[in-house]
This record gives structure tokens, C-alpha cells and sequence, in this order.
């Protein structure tokens, strides 16, 4: 390939502005943090505390008493009726199903920590999914004869529950009481299964008609903050979301630090991390209009990914027997079991839009999920995945390579013609005026391959989000989930981070390989046609701007486009060898051109454009 002086400038300037863009676009997010520092929707949200053995309550089968607190006499009698429970003792039970470890506590009533089985944090340590170490999940009213508001986060609830372990269709049901004195209580209960995520969980009131104020709505406040669990703060960060689904059945997401008003009813929330989610259902009735939900990243803080904070508004129908059933589900993200909980949770899952949510939905992900069911290897299975879309798609690919093939039989015709009509619109007349003769179609193979363009961008959907990845190893990747670095260094370079991943350059290479293979069927531009020239070297200049986009991205993905690179060349060679004789293709063309030719609407309106293009140029 020539480079003349121009287009070595062109290149030159191409990637100038890519690196200058990035650049800009980092300075102006950092410009952004710092004129608007983070607030909160109520009070400041601080950092959780270090404790000395987070994993210590899940060793303990019995209830543990952990700390007396005792609350200041003037503020108990601001609570009136719920005075005598704002002293006590927390006391912890665990209750371990076939998916996870829940500790409860009876301040607050509430879960204060899940550690999920099966999972491992990126460190090899106990996955806890969340770990309550304040007021960080509580309902808040006003009652009719305390001066303050109530909170049910720094309230001491009663309880006969115990330490138990479940499995099967078992069940552990759980009741938190606030025992107000005749026949009036507040209470939360939970019934834990045995084999599954979902929990449920309904707030009670029995005669509290008359203690809630009248014309107000129990808030419901709940902060999250993440913990880090995987490789890459960054790669956490950019997958972690809070998703919500309104009345309508609309499904929408908060990613970026933001604070927003829901205008309309609410039937869950859900704060999703890359892997795993903790979300809130409601069941009956929705919650209510005007909630707030807002995210904040912390900074300088590697071991929380984001904290997330919702606060909802739950009617209360002032009647004597009161309850709010919802539904608790904390887990992985697994399209298959979010979706058998039927109220749409499955959504958080980014599989994409329209087609591309289509192909996951009903044809990537049940391929997947068969062929991992006879076969451990996730390496091996995905070689075997892109070998059945490369199957599938096989009728297009034939189709694209055939039309490569008549290209490239045409290349001396056309390589003449630009020799002997150097003026672009001289040239592209001619040009379709042989392909008209020919019976040669220039697009023929561009349309096949773009058809093939969803299934790719499914990939790009799927792989990212795919948990079944996660943590598994394959040749030098320890992770599929994660990039798989070959090589760090300690300072962050601009584009491509502190490491280069070898899948992704394998993938890099191989699209090089896959551009010269089609360049070769393309004829030659002159030496007056920069544009052209510019436009066959950003073929070749792509694949390294692939090489930025897709280092810090998961193994899994660049290896499957690594495959697809190499299951095109391979099946070109094959078609080329064994299916089409470029000489038959050769002879047909010369008969082509004996007949009167047949110009299709396009080709006809493409020449008539180049017409009035050449008429216009010999006007100036």
C-alpha cells in the first residue's frame, strides 16, 4: 500500500483528534466532579466503618447480644407510645437457605447482612452482598402523641426467632415486634425459603389506626453502599445501576451521580452491582408517587463502588389491620431466575433493546445456557457458540464472499478504468456501467454482513453481562468476566489503562487480517484519490482504535470476536477452495457481458447522478 505525504497527515490528524477527544472528555467529567460536589436526599451519607471481622455473625448459630444502647431520657419521651422500645440489646440470628446466609437483627427488624453461597469476592473471600452497619434500612412516620418522628431503624423490636438452617421447601418465618400496649403493635415479618432468593417481607400494623397521624404515608429509607466485589473499580462503576418499574410497567435506570423525583407509583426498585442485585418489590399495592432516588459515587474510595439511596412513600390506610407485603430479592443476576419472579426484574439485565434484546433473550442466551450443561469449560462453549452462529449465518456469509469473489475478478477491469478516467466522476460512470455488463453488484457484499452486525452487538450486550462468566478461567484469562492482562504497570495511561489484555490483541490482529483479505478484492485507487486512499487506511487504523476500546473489557467478549475473525477467514478460504471456482465465476462474467445489460432502478440512478456530477464539473 502507497502512503503519500497526505494521507500520512490525514492518519496523523485521525488519531490526534480521537486521543484529543478523550482527553477533553475525561478533563470535563473531572471539571464536572469538582464544581458539583455530591449531596444527599436527606441527611449526609457517611462512609461504612471498617469492622474488625465482618464475617464473624455468620459463624454464631445462636442469638448473640452485641451492644447495649441506651437512648437519652428527654428524647425517649419524645416518642410517646414507642418510648419503651428506643432502649435495648441487638440481638443477631442467622438463617441460612441453599443461596445465601441472612443475618437479622432486632434493631430495626431488619436483614443487616447477606453473604451469598456459591460466590467468592475477586479476593477469594466470602461474597457479602450487603451489610446494614447503621440506620441504613428503615420506615419512618409521624405518630399522634410523640414530638418527633418515629424511626424504626434505632428501635428495638422482640422476637422468638432462632438461628435455624433451611433447605428444600422449608421455611423460616420471622416476626419483629414493637408491642405499643392494648392490643396495638407494629411489626415486620419476613418468611425466608429454603431454595430460593426471594424473601418476603410485609410491615404490620394491628390497631394503629389512631396512632399514625391522620393525612400522612409511612417513608420508606434505604441506603446501599456497594461493595467492591470484582476486578476494576472502574469496569464495577460503569456496570452498577439503580433500576425501578412504575405502575405502568415501565422500566427505567439511574447510572450517573443524580438525584431524581419519581412522579409516578412505583412497583419495585432494585439497586443492581454488575453481578449481583438487591432489590424491593411491592406486591399489592404500589408505592407511592413523589419517592426520591439519587446516586453518589465516593471519591478517592476503592472499596465502595457506589451508594445508592431511595426514599418511598407507603400509603397507610389508617385502618385497624394494617399490612404492605413486598417482596426482598437479594442474588445474582441471572436472566432466567429474575425473570420467574414475573414482575419484570429480569429488565435490569442490559441485553439490549428491540433485536438485539430479541436475539439474547431467545437465541443467544438458551444456546448458552444448553451447552453448559454438558460442558464446564466456558472457553470451550463459547468456541462452540460462535461456531453455531457462524453456521447460522452461513447463508450470508456465502452470499458476501461470492460477491468478494466477482469484486476481485473485476479488480483488473476496474484498476484499467481508474488508469484510464482519472476524474472520480468519469471513473464512477464507467465503473457502473461495467458492473452493469458484468451483472456484478458492488453492494452484494456489504448487505449480508450487516445483517450479521446485530448478532455481533448482541455479543457485545451479552458477554458483560453474563454471570456464569464470572471467575471463570481459560488459558492465561483467570477471569471471562474481566480483562485479561498480560502485562501491568502502576501509573493509568490515557485510553488503555495500567495493563494490555492478549485476547484483545489477538483480536486486533486478526481484524487486520480480515481487512487486507477484503482490500485485496477492492481496486486500486489513484494517486489523486485522497479520499479513497484515507478511507482504505481507516480500515487498517480501526482495528487499533478497536485495541483502546476493548482492553479494559471482559476477556470473554474480545475472545469471541478473536474467534469470529478467525472463523471468517477460515470460511472464506473454504468457500474460495472447495465451493466456488473462481474460474466458472470468470467465464460467467464474459457472458454477462454479451448480453444486453440489465440495470436496475438503483444502478440507473446512481449513473444519472454521476451524469449531472460530470456535467456540472465540466460547467465550472
Amino acid at each position: 500500500m502507497n502512503f503519500d505525504k497526505n494521507t500520512v497527515i490525514g492518519i496523523i490528524l485521525i488519531i490526534l483528534i480521537f486521543v484529543g477527544f478523550s482527553t477533553y472528555i475525561t478533563q470535563q467529567e473531572a471539571k464536572y466532579e469538582k464544581e458539583h460536589p455530591k449531596k444527599t436526599i436527606q441527611t449526609s451519607i457517611e462512609e461504612p466503618k471498617p469492622s474488625s471481622d465482618s464475617s464473624s455473625a455468620d459463624s454464631k448459630p445462636k442469638n448473640d447480644a452485641i451492644t447495649a444502647v441506651s437512648t437519652d431520657s428527654a428524647a425517649t419521651k419524645n416518642l410517646g407510645c414507642f418510648s419503651s422500645a428506643s432502649q435495648g440489646t441487638e440481638q443477631l440470628i442467622t438463617i441460612e437457605n441453599e443461596s445465601a446466609i441472612y443475618t437479622l437483627s432486632n434493631k430495626g427488624g431488619i436483614i443487616k447482612k447477606v453473604v451469598l453461597k456459591g460466590y467468592q469476592t475477586f479476593n477469594k473471600k466470602p461474597l457479602v452482598l450487603f451489610e446494614n452497619k447503621g440506620d441504613e434500612f428503615n420506615f419512618s412516620f409521624i405518630s399522634n402523641d410523640s414530638k418527633s418522628a418515629i424511626n424504626t431503624g434505632v428501635l428495638y423490636f422482640n422476637s422468638a426467632g432462632n438461628s435455624q438452617k433451611i433447605s428444600g421447601k422449608q421455611k423460616a418465618d420471622i416476626i419483629y415486634k414493637i408491642d405499643l400496649g392494648n392490643g396495638k403493635y407494629y411489626a415486620h415479618h419476613y418468611i425466608i425459603n429454603g431454595n430460593n432468593q426471594l424473601v418476603g417481607f410485609t410491615i404490620e400494623g394491628v390497631n394503629m389506626a389512631d396512632v399514625i397521624a391522620a393525612n400522612t404515608d409511612i417513608t420508606f429509607n434505604w441506603i446501599q453502599n456497594l461493595p467492591s466485589q470484582e476486578g476494576g473499580i472502574d469496569d464495577q462503576r460503569f456496570n452498577s445501576s439503580l433500576h425501578y418499574m412504575n405502575n405502568k410497567e415501565e422500566e427505567d435506570d439511574l447510572s450517573r451521580d443524580k438525584e431524581e423525583e419519581i412522579e409516578t407509583p412505583l412497583k419495585w426498585v432494585s439497586y443492581k452491582q454488575k453481578f449481583f442485585n438487591t432489590s424491593i418489590i411491592a406486591l399489592k399495592d404500589n408505592f407511592k408517587s413523589n419517592g426520591k432516588i439519587k446516586i453518589t459515587t465516593p471519591e478517592k474510595n476503592n472499596e465502595i463502588v457506589k451508594t445508592f439511596t431511595s426514599n418511598l412513600k407507603i400509603p397507610f390506610n389508617h385502618t385497624n389491620s394494617y399490612s404492605f407485603p413486598m417482596q426482598l430479592f437479594m442474588g445474582a443476576n441471572k436472566f432466567t431466575e429474575l425473570k420467574a419472579t414475573q414482575v419484570g426484574l429480569d429488565k435490569i439485565i442490559p441485553l439490549g433493546g428491540s433485536i438485539l434484546g430479541l436475539l439474547n433473550k431467545f437465541f443467544i442466551i438458551p444456546v448458552f445456557q444448553f451447552f453448559s450443561k454438558f460442558i464446564s469449560n466456558y472457553g470451550v462453549i463459547i468456541l462452540i457458540l460462535a461456531l453455531v452462529i457462524k453456521l447460522v449465518t452461513f447463508p450470508f456469509t456465502y452470499k458476501s464472499t461470492l460477491s468478494m469473489i466477482k469484486m476481485k475478478v473485476l479488480k483488473p477491469e476496474l484498476d484499467e478504468l481508474k488508469k484510464k478516467y482519472p476524474s472520480q466522476a468519469e471513473y464512477g460512470q464507467k465503473q457502473m456501467e461495467l458492473y452493469s455488463q458484468t451483472g456484478v453488484s458492488p453492494f452484494g457484499g456489504c448487505l449480508p454482513m450487516l445483517l450479521q452486525m446485530p448478532i455481533l452487538i448482541a455479543m457485545y450486550r451479552f458477554f458483560p453481562a453474563s454471570i456464569e462468566l464470572r471467575q471463570q478461567p481459560f488459558l492465561w484469562a483467570t477471569d471471562l468476566s474481566s480483562y485479561d492482562a498480560i502485562i501491568h504497570w502502576s501509573q493509568e495511561i490515557p485510553l488503555i489503562g495500567n495493563h494490555i489484555s492478549l485476547f484483545t490483541i489477538l483480536m486486533a490482529i486478526s481484524s487486520i487480517v480480515v481487512t487486507k483479505i477484503t482490500s485485496q478484492s477492492q481496486p486500486s485507487a489513484g494517486g489523486d484519490d485522497m479520499m479513497a486512499q484515507q478511507m482504505k487506511i481507516m480500515q487498517y487504523v480501526m482495528p487499533i482504535m478497536l485495541l483502546f476500546m476493548f482492553n479494559k473489557q471482559p476477556a470473554a467478549l474480545s475472545y469471541y470476536y478473536f474467534l469470529f475473525n478467525i472463523l471468517t477467514i477460515a470460511q472464506n478460504w473454504i468457500i474460495q477452495e472447495f465451493i466456488v471456482d473462481e474460474s466458472q465465476i470468470r467465464l460467467q462474467i464474459e457472458e454477462n457481458k454479451k448480453k444486453p445489460p440489465k440495470k436496475s432502478a438503483f444502478q440507473e440512478k446512481m449513473q444519472e447522478m454521476m451524469k449531472q456530477q460530470q456535467e456540472l464539473k465540466k460547467g465550472k
